[in-house]
């Protein structure tokens, strides 16, 4: 439990090498980074679901690169600040992990989850509503947590940020932004564990079943309501001056067959350096959001390809498989702690399954069940975002600002051009930077060649 609101995945990443992050509900706001916007550093934290990959950054050069082949220079290196940024929020990351494990079971073993359960109870009367019961009793627990995880919060989430340049909120601004996040996070903790555990009380034998069906249900009209309720909340959004810019964005979509609301610029500078553009919603909420990062930086070649990236992933109905794939594991995660509380609620001492007190045991289980679909959800999303990669290269053919965007995103946003195999495989949902450029040379150097070669045919 930490200062990243749960949000749903609502609209697929734009270009990015962002790792994924995990909560009782999937995606999160970066406060200080873009909206659903996961870090490198981020928890899989004890939770139920895991957030299927979401919005990354994006970054671009000037418009005079745009024009250049892609395969003329070899990759830059790394900036010297990436590999201490990327180290900094592992160990954050490794962290968190350690925490997230520790807590809830040092609350099991040591008796104290069974003891605040019997103060609560003290308070409330022994015949006092057993949603009151939860609620005072997830109150507590949320704040403990919130004692021991605040400076991991505020040190990677802020003091980090500000030390590499990234982050231009002053701290007032980001303790407001982390103070919105937490009373949006307890709205949805309370409903969901208050949820569970009614299940858990009428339906003890098929409870994990109608728990995932509603989460599931939750998970579709938050992802719809997300851009037009949520987003707002942390940042600002201004409909985009008519122009070239917009035209083109209004005739790609059109040219691909995806339907938007509009196109808005997303007052990310305010708070980041960093650079972000996502197609969020779905249905009649879906729209084009342009961080002013991306369109002060960026040539407006850049910026097409890059939501034709975007643009591919409502083409691919990655946005439905990625549901899919976050049901399936809302499914699995609330069987495994049904298993789970059948077979330890004796053994523990604890009074029955829908006693409040066993609640870091859910915890833990469901947090193992993240851990353990990690690397496969991520593996999943660098798949999705390749075939969004060849569809925005086959639709735009614009390679060289594909890699002049590559390009740029290593060095905005501090992303590791080619990061260690293993930390890209367990918790990067992109493939990395220095593959995508690679690949966007290949696929130059194949259509040149199939172009020669049909021109040559024509000749003769």
């Amino acid at each position: 439990m930490n200062g990243k609101i749960p949000l749903p995945a609502s609209g697929r990443p734009a270009i990015g090498t962002k790792t994924d992050h995990w909560h009782l509900c999937p995606v999160a706001i970066d406060r200080t980074g873009g909206t659903a916007l996961p870090d490198e550093n981020q928890t899989p934290e004890a939770a139920v679901v895991p957030h299927v990959p979401d919005t990354d950054g994006d970054a671009c050069v000037n418009a005079s690169q745009s024009e250049t082949d892609p395969g003329a220079d070899a990759p830059e290196a790394d900036s010297a600040q990436a590999p201490r940024y990327e180290r900094i929020h592992l160990r954050v990351t490794l962290a968190s992990i350690a925490l997230s494990i520790a807590l809830p079971l040092a609350f099991l073993l040591a008796g104290w989850s069974e003891a605040l359960r019997d103060v609560v109870e003290g308070w409330t009367g022994s015949a006092g509503p057993a949603a009151l019961v939860i609620l005072i009793y997830l109150l507590i627990v949320m704040l403990a947590f919130e004692v021991v995880t605040f400076p991991l919060d505020i040190y990677s989430g802020h003091f980090v940020e500000r030390q590499f340049g990234l982050s231009r909120s002053t701290l007032g601004q980001w303790l407001i932004d982390w103070a919105k996040a937490q009373a949006l996070q307890l709205v949805f903790l309370v409903a969901a564990v208050e949820l569970i555990y009614l299940l858990l009380r009428e339906l003890p034998g098929t409870w994990w079943l109608v728990a995932g069906a509603g989460f599931t249900l939750f998970f579709v009209v938050l992802a719809a309501l997300a851009p037009v309720l949520l987003f707002r909340i942390f940042f600002k959004f201004e409909p985009l001056p008519d122009g070239e810019l917009k035209d083109r964005l209004l005739a790609l979509s059109l040219r691909l067959g995806v339907y938007v609301r509009g196109v808005y610029i997303w007052k990310l500078g305010e708070k980041t350096s960093k650079a972000n553009a996502a197609l969020a919603g779905w249905g009649r909420t879906r729209r084009i959001l342009l961080a002013d990062t991306l369109i002060d930086e960026h040539s407006t070649d850049e910026i097409e390809v890059v939501l034709a990236h975007e643009m591919a992933h409502q083409v691919h109905h990655d946005i439905w498989k990625g549901l899919a794939i976050q049901t399936a594991l809302v499914f699995v995660a609330f069987y495994a702690v049904h298993l789970a509380l059948d077979a330890w609620t004796e053994p523990l001492g604890l009074r029955s399954v829908s006693d409040i007190a066993n609640l870091p045991l859910l915890l833990l289980v469901s947090g193992a069940v993240a851990l353990l679909a990690l690397p496969v959800a991520n593996g999943l999303s660098r798949r999705m975002e390749h075939a969004a990669d060849v569809y925005a290269l086959e639709k735009t053919g614009m390679t060289g600002p594909f890699a002049s965007a590559m390009e740029r995103l290593s060095e905005q946003n501090l992303s590791r051009r080619r990061p260690n195999r293993i930390i890209e495989l367990v918790l990067h949902s992109h493939p990395s930077v220095e593959s995508r450029i690679e690949f966007a040379r290949q696929w130059e150097r194949e259509h040149r060649a199939a172009d020669t070669g049909s021109s040559a045919t024509e000749q003769s």
